[in-house]
């Protein structure tokens, strides 16, 4: 394009010079042609002088003028090389930024076939450019959709952008990008293909899921009791606390509670060893998560011995149930004389934290009171 303004340039400076020194030489020509014609009718000398003088200072001028308009034209020349050298490293330095750019680009023309592939987009597809170059856009995609997706947004609103797409590579394995896609027009505003830029994001994105998970663990750590793998006390407080919320927007609902407690669990310890009764804890901590709903009910290691188990939607009936499941599945492993206490209470609407685990206390108390290895309800 920078050539062509060059030449057009060039054509107007060339078409004014002639121009105005056809016009000069006509009106000298016309003026000493009419000078010698009176010199041959009146045979005047000195007019003739004149006339020579006169030529002399017209041709004079001539020359002088004829030397600073070239003069002119030869700036001019330069300025325009010098401006087309300027486009021509600009042109350079842009197209070493494309194909040094470790960022993926390449264009595709109207009918959806890629022209152009940077450097960058050959070392995360391993295509080279002969390879790449005339095959479908959609011979990268992963998903059809996505490519449908990614056409209809630049049609509808002549770019996209910032959309994560998974792309295929030549060795069939898939990365993860952050893809924008726009239009190139011509000129005269017509489409005449698409732009695509794209970063890979594949191990930025299993950085974001790693640290997702670690922080998933941290926060299940933080609230599971790491021996019995069930929740701990701390947990407890703030669930038994939700759902006596939810008790008291929903009356009709019910929620029981089972509170137990190892029998002779310290005679155990001092003649078996801490060892053997950490295997009770766990076996019981595994009998408890076997024995209850698993995506509704939940159990907590309460403190030393004593665990706790929250039953939404449950009546004392259904509680005694299910305590009755847990004693009898504890029993069967026969650690020692170790059995369970338990006791139950179903909350009432408006009951506070403190009163719901009081009561169901005491009915543990009494399953103790009464000769251990029994359920007691309340």
């Amino acid at each position: 394009m920078h050539f062509s303004l060059f030449r057009d340039k060039s054509a107007t400076y060339m078409s004014i010079s002639w121009q105005r020194l056809i016009l000069i030489c006509t009106i000298t020509f016309l003026v000493h042609a009419s000078l010698l014609t009176l010199v041959f009718l009146f045979h005047n000398w000195f007019l003739l002088a004149g006339i020579i003088v006169i030529l002399l200072l017209h041709y004079v001028y001539i020359v002088f003028w004829l030397k600073t308009k070239s003069n002119q034209f030869v700036q001019k020349i330069n300025k325009l090389t010098m401006i087309t050298r300027r486009f021509q490293n600009i042109s350079k330095y842009f197209e070493s930024i494309l194909q040094d750019s470790t960022d993926i680009i390449l264009s595709i023309d109207t009918e959806g076939y890629i022209l152009k592939f940077n450097r960058g987009a050959q070392l995360h597809f391993g295509y080279s450019q002969e390879e790449i170059v005339g095959k479908a856009f959609r011979f990268l995609f992963a998903n059809e959709s996505d490519e449908l997706k990614i056409i209809n947004s630049v049609l509808l609103n002549g770019k996209s952008i910032d959309e994560e797409i998974p792309l295929r590579t030549s060795d069939g394995s898939i990365i993860l990008v952050n893809m924008s896609v726009s239009e190139m027009k011509s000129d005269n505003n017509q489409i005449i293909g698409m732009v695509v830029t794209a970063k890979d994001i594949t191990e930025k994105k299993k950085l974001e899921m790693e640290l997702v998970k670690k922080n998933e663990l941290l926060s299940k750590l933080a609230i599971t009791d790491s021996l019995t793998g069930l929740y701990n006390s701390r947990h407890f407080h703030d669930q038994i606390k939700r759902e006596l919320s939810r008790l008291k927007r929903n009356p009709d609902r019910k929620l029981s509670l089972i509170l137990l407690d190892i029998d002779h669990f310290k005679d155990l310890n001092d003649t078996e060893g801490h060892q053997m009764g950490d295997q009770v804890l766990k076996s019981l901590g595994q009998v408890i998560k076997v024995c209850i709903r698993s995506d509704i009910d939940s159990g907590y290691r309460y403190g030393g011995d004593e665990f706790v188990i929250v039953l939404p939607d449950t009546d004392k009936n259904q509680a005694f149930i299910a305590a009755d499941r847990i004693q009898k599945q504890f029993q069967a492993f026969k650690f020692g004389k170790t059995s369970l206490s338990m006791g139950i209470s179903e909350a009432i609407s408006g009951e506070e934290e403190q009163t719901l685990v009081k009561r169901t206390d005491e009915a543990m108390y009494q399953s103790k009171h009464k000769g251990k290895a029994r359920i007691t309800v309340i």
